[in-house]
């Protein structure tokens, strides 16, 4: 792990029934938007068991600049206008520190 590693895990809600659109939303803005951002060392989205309406997401940056640079991205800002309609309030936000990690390609 790099020692400057910056990390989030965010919890997205959907409105009640609205997560598969919002995850059409986000699989046509953001995979080529991560993907392109030399700024992200890892990035998982994952669908919660707990509860169907939200998303539970994991960011990892080499750095927080790179984080807030992410933040200016064209296709992001897209992303967050298209999906503000489905979603139920702004997401929870919680920074972290990674201390390991064993890599995983994507699972889509």
């Amino acid at each position: 792990m790099s020692e400057t590693s910056h990390a989030l895990f965010l919890r997205h809600r959907a409105r009640r029934g609205k997560r598969a659109a919002l995850i059409r939303v986000w699989d046509e803005h953001m995979p080529a938007a991560i993907e392109a951002h030399d700024g992200h060392e890892a990035y998982l989205m994952c669908a919660s068991h707990a509860d169907p309406d939200v998303l539970v997401v994991y960011q990892q940056y080499r750095d927080a600049a790179a984080a807030q640079a992410f933040l200016a991205n064209p296709a992001y800002l897209a992303y967050l206008e298209a999906a503000r309609r489905l979603l139920k309030g702004v997401p929870e936000v919680e920074a972290v520190d990674p201390l390991w990690s064993k890599a995983v390609g994507p699972s889509r």
